[in-house]
């Protein structure tokens, strides 16, 4: 047996394993992750922050203001973004790589202005990091789908490129996650440990 053919059994092994029954924890919460950290010791109750500070990692002024665009952006994706008010700060020719939505600006005017005028959503803007024409931002988007006060949210990182000209929102990925209810540590996904 070769070594790349050893690994690939071994690795269809592990995925047989891991996907051949729901873990309890899975049972009790879909969103639970399929892992083994789960019986590990205590499980807690996730909670999300209500007060925080948004922390922004920034060296130059440039920066900054790249990292106060982003908080703009958001603010509008909360308020009831139009293409319109959405123009100053992302191009026409915005690149989306995130699977939820095509590229260019309407699609994300519509995603959010069509929450907005069915529910309360929020945004909470944890933390920004922000290098050269880069900026990373580790957020929590609450009541997206549906109107529960009780709703933990997505965890998100939106990783944005801004051209270094205009000044303009060009590019877009992201990582979401569903805040599950519990977790095997108490760390909260969205504070910084004490």
């Amino acid at each position: 047996m070769t070594d790349n053919f050893r690994v690939l059994a071994t690795t269809a092994v592990t995925m047989c394993v891991l996907l051949s029954g729901p873990s309890l924890a899975q049972d009790k919460d879909p969103f639970a992750p399929p892992t083994r950290a789960w019986e590990q010791g205590s499980i807690y109750k996730n909670s999300v922050p209500k007060d925080f500070e948004t922390h922004i990692l920034a060296e130059t002024e440039a920066e900054l203001e790249i990292a106060q665009r982003v908080i703009k952006i958001y603010e509008l994706f909360v308020e009831g973004p139009t293409n319109e008010s959405l123009a100053p700060y992302i191009s026409d020719e915005y690149i989306q790589h995130s699977v939820f939505l095509p590229n260019g600006r309407a699609p994300l005017a519509e995603l959010f202005g069509g929450s907005v005028e069915e529910r309360d959503i929020s945004i909470d803007i944890h933390r920004i990091i922000v290098s050269g024409n880069y900026a990373f931002a580790h957020v929590n988007f609450r009541n997206l789908d549906h109107d529960d006060p009780r709703d933990l949210g997505i965890a998100a990182v939106d990783m944005y490129r801004f051209d270094e000209e205009t000044g303009l929102l060009e590019e877009h990925w992201d990582v979401l996650q569903n805040v599950p209810s519990h977790s095997p540590n108490p760390n909260t996904m969205f504070l910084l440990a004490e």
